[in-house]
């Protein structure tokens, strides 16, 4: 394990962990806080942006029956591969499918009518996800919003995303920073692969857009510090996916039209 880079610090054995990001272990604490208000037994369980694996390997031990890690960086995949065998975990590791393309990517697990067209028109598809692990991942996408249709679009009405991400912590004004153009990338994150930093309430809008209602109770951040006058951290929040029914009409017959939200499967609930 010494030869090779680790992120997650993953127990494989009683007093044996991959070495991980010390650095990040309060967030790690703070993302199991609010993981805390999901149950996980017997539940479909989808890993974005799974890297070595850490949260998928932990969804199983909470009793998923099923969990399937994705991710878009295949070189990562190694080290999931390691920690697997070690584990002897079931966990489904499809490493060649970008969050911009959950359901194209998923469709074979999602179907239930292989005879049916696309996307199933006036069914009810029972193989979605009950649960969505979103971590780490809305600041390093260029169009957040999509992520999160595609997230909406392969969970269950009634269902929950764990969602954890790089914020401003600031509850009362909605905004998104920009973290700056190429070479300059460092308003927030001296970082080329961060593009946006939500407010908490802006985060909190952009999931009521996207067919997701926040569980107050279940909000936990960690302090970063200040970058520009912007006092920044980290946020971990569970969101539950709500019905049509349960958000304004136009607005969800606006979220619905395709050109606006590329790949939304909606559940026609």
């Amino acid at each position: 394990m010494a030869k090779r880079t680790w992120y997650h610090k993953i127990q494989l054995r009683p007093g044996i962990a991959t070495p991980g990001l010390k650095i990040l272990e309060p967030l790690w604490d703070s993302t199991r806080k609010s993981r805390a208000h999901i149950n996980y037994a017997g539940k479909r369980v989808l890993d974005i942006a799974s890297f070595d694996g850490m949260w998928a390997f932990e969804a199983e031990k909470l009793g998923a029956s099923l969990v399937v890690a994705t991710d878009c960086m295949q070189p990562l995949y190694s080290n999931f591969e390691l920690c697997k065998d070690i584990l002897e975990s079931k966990v489904l590791p499809l490493y060649n499918i970008s969050p911009y393309n959950l359901w194209e990517g998923l469709k074979v697990l999602l179907m239930d009518d292989f005879s049916a067209p696309l996307p199933f028109p006036q069914q009810i598809r029972h193989n979605l996800f009950d649960i969505v692990q979103h971590t780490g991942l809305l600041y390093h996408v260029r169009d957040p919003l999509w992520t999160l249709s595609q997230a909406r679009s392969v969970i269950k009405t009634g269902g929950h995303l764990l969602l954890e991400t790089a914020c401003i912590l600031d509850d009362n004004e909605s905004r998104m920073i920009f973290n700056g153009p190429p070479g300059n990338m460092n308003r927030i994150y001296h970082d080329i692969t961060t593009y946006w930093v939500p407010s908490i309430r802006c985060l909190r809008e952009m999931l009521a857009s996207t067919l997701f209602e926040v569980l107050p109770q279940s909000i936990t951040t960690v302090n970063s510090g200040t970058k520009n006058d912007y006092p920044i951290g980290r946020v971990t929040m569970v969101a539950r996916a709500i019905s049509g029914r349960e958000t304004a009409a136009d607005s969800y017959a606006e979220l619905l039209r395709i050109y606006r939200n590329p790949g939304l499967v909606p559940d026609y609930l």
